[in-house]
């Protein structure tokens, strides 16, 4: 359906610029059109061993049943390279933004909502193919629905697409955020905290125009006890005090 629209959108006013953003502490993908957020996804990123790079990349191509290539690294030095199929470990789809770094579908699907992976974005292979459905789509403007049709439901055939415009990708490492409405707060898998946690609230809470000064410590001390791995959130109404006149 989310594809749909966007048909819909682009013939009414245009093609629209796509881009990707990851936050890896909250192990989420999103994919936004324009300013529109059109779809949410989890990920399992690289654990703290095997850190999945930060920063502004370029998804250059899509590669459609690709095979899996053991990396020239220590931990894959028994690995034998495996052949499109139910057991690749890319799934069935990546999505490439660095020689050696992918958002990629996987068989592991236990493994989405944790820092798992040996540094690549790992997916479930619907969300996989689905945002590469996206990404070919807005990095390919010429092409049809047809032909993005063909390529990612054939599961055989291993399919290389540069793509004529590259899609923006920017892989975040924000410990709290606010997101409707909400205030979430994740664990600092990857130990690259500079200040503290109650420090990061509160800047996160003024930069969105939040008087802090009304703000309740001792929820913000609760929301920040044990964060569980999937993070925590609390509404932002709940922690902001409201001074009743006598």
């Amino acid at each position: 359906m989310v594809v749909v629209w966007l048909w819909i959108v682009a013939a009414l006013v245009g093609p629209q610029p796509m881009r990707i953003v990851v936050n890896l502490p909250a192990y989420r993908v999103d994919a936004y059109v324009g300013d529109s957020l059109v779809r949410t996804m989890p990920i399992a990123p690289g654990m703290p061993r095997f850190r999945t790079p930060r920063g502004r990349f370029q998804v250059t191509s899509i590669e459609w049943n690709p095979w899996w290539i053991p990396p020239d690294s220590p931990w894959a030095a028994k690995e034998k390279r495996t052949p499109p199929g139910p057991t690749n470990p890319m799934g069935r789809v990546k999505i490439n933004f660095e020689p050696l770094y992918f958002l990629h579908g996987t068989p592991a699907r236990k493994s989405i909502g944790s820092a798992a992976s040996h540094g690549c974005i790992r997916m479930f292979n619907e969300d996989a193919i689905a945002l590469a459905r996206l990404v070919y789509r807005f990095g390919n403007p010429s092409i049809t629905q047809d032909e993005i049709d063909q390529k990612s439901t054939d599961t055989a055939q291993t399919r290389l697409v540069p793509l004529e415009v590259p899609v923006p990708l920017e892989i975040r490492y924000d410990l709290v955020e606010i997101r409707d409405a909400r205030l979430f707060v994740y664990r600092d898998v990857y130990e690259l905290g500079t200040r503290p946690m109650r420090s990061e609230v509160y800047a996160v809470l003024a930069a969105g125009g939040i008087d802090t000064t009304q703000v309740d410590t001792l929820r913000v001390r609760a929301l920040l006890r044990a964060i569980p791995g999937a993070g925590r959130s609390i509404a932002l109404d709940s922690i902001v005090r409201v001074d009743l006149a006598p």
